[in-house]
């Protein structure tokens, strides 16, 4: 009977063990659905939010996807209506290309066009030699932009992407990369264009945008297609609705349909699961620190600050808001000087971060100020007896 009864108790405590085990990850869980690509994710372009992901942080070969560094390189270092020559090594590079003929001068509103489009390997050749006077000087400055923009696990070896085992990134970084990119009018209008014929100098062509979704896909605004035999069916793809517009990066699917029908199936999981919600409430904050022998007794300040991101209502209900703030002034302390911060998170994901700056210099208390305040007491009323 006792063995009996220690089975039971045994029983009642893994599943009681298994419970707790799975109330952490529960609220929080970005790996919702099954996708048949190696690596994925879905990002929120307004507050950079992870929505969905699968391996984003795996190391992969990025193939075309490349072009989206290069045009964010060629956008903030030329005028668009700037003309750059074509190199002869441009007209040999090889894989998908617009046909350019060596010693065409060339706009860069042309060769963004070419290279966000078509995917044009010789255009984004143009751009890189032109910008690094070098493809290794180029390299350079791509991944020095990357890292301005938050990159750690992403290096760029060529401004086209073709293969190179020194050339990868990660499904999210790829995504960071594209919500700055987006930022710039030129690549977000260039990527949301089904086609236009441009002009390169001695012809022109008739571009078509190779990211079918803008045609299949209602909410798809935006995106760029990439193909290598080491990278495989790439695609990232921006797509909005109800006010939020998201980012979904596709790496290394097995054939072009597997990688479309998975963009947008993730896509729409994601507009469906998510609501943008207004957080703001949980952001009022009131301070009140001693000084001590300073020139003001209280530092005193009413913190308040606006934020609204895609959240489901069990992820809203479970915001934790955490405040530090230190506990007295010692004088003198700077304008500017951190004194606190707030963070909210759910679970383990940090979802806002802000610090408290010192608005004021303070001082500590000088003869006038104990004089002022001698005066001060002087004619304060004697409580009646």
């Amino acid at each position: 009977m006792k063995k009996i009864q220690i089975i039971k108790f045994f029983v009642v405590y893994l599943v009681i063990l298994n419970i707790f085990s799975n109330v952490k990850g529960a609220v929080i869980n970005k790996s919702f659905m099954d996708v048949n690509v190696p690596a994925a994710v879905v990002m929120d372009a307004e507050t950079g939010r992870v929505l969905f992901e699968k391996n984003a942080d795996e190391k992969r070969p990025m193939a075309s996807l490349t072009k989206i560094m290069t045009s964010i390189l060629l956008v903030e270092n030329c005028n668009m209506d700037e003309l750059i020559e074509v190199p002869a090594e441009a007209t040999w590079i090889g894989g998908s290309e617009v046909g350019l003929k060596k010693g065409d001068k060339v706009t860069a509103r042309s060769l963004l066009y070419g290279m966000l489009l078509p995917s044009g390997n010789d255009c984004a050749y143009t751009v890189g030699l032109h910008l690094g006077g070098t493809i290794e000087n180029f390299a350079v400055m791509m991944n020095k932009k990357a890292k301005e923009i938050g990159c750690v696990n992403t290096n760029f070896a060529n401004p086209h992407g073709l293969d190179n085992e020194n050339h990868y990134t990660t499904a999210k970084e790829l995504a960071l990369i594209t919500r700055y990119a987006i930022k710039n009018k030129n690549i977000s209008n260039v990527m949301g264009t089904r086609s236009e014929t441009v002009n390169f100098g001695s012809f022109s062509e008739l571009l078509t945008n190779t990211n079918a979704l803008l045609k299949t896909y209602d909410k798809a605004d935006g995106g760029k297609t990439g193909f290598t035999n080491g990278a495989n069916r790439c695609l990232m793809a921006t797509a909005s609705a109800n006010g939020s517009r998201y980012i979904a990066v596709v790496l290394g699917a097995e054939n072009t349909q597997i990688r479309f029908n998975t963009t947008k199936d993730i896509l729409e999981a994601c507009f469906n699961r998510y609501k943008k919600m207004d957080i703001s409430n949980n952001l009022n904050f009131y301070i009140n620190i001693p000084v001590i022998k300073g020139n003001i007794t209280n530092y005193k300040r009413t913190y308040k600050d606006s934020l609204a991101l895609p959240l489901t209502k069990e992820e809203y209900n479970s915001i934790i808001i955490k405040q530090e703030v230190i506990d007295s002034i010692t004088p003198p302390m700077q304008m500017g000087t951190v004194i606190g911060k707030v963070e909210a998170y759910i679970e383990d994901e940090k979802i806002y971060e802000k610090e408290y700056i010192l608005e004021e210099n303070i001082y500590k208390k000088g003869f006038l100020d104990y004089l002022k305040e001698g005066i001060t007491n002087m004619f304060v009323a004697i409580p009646k007896i």
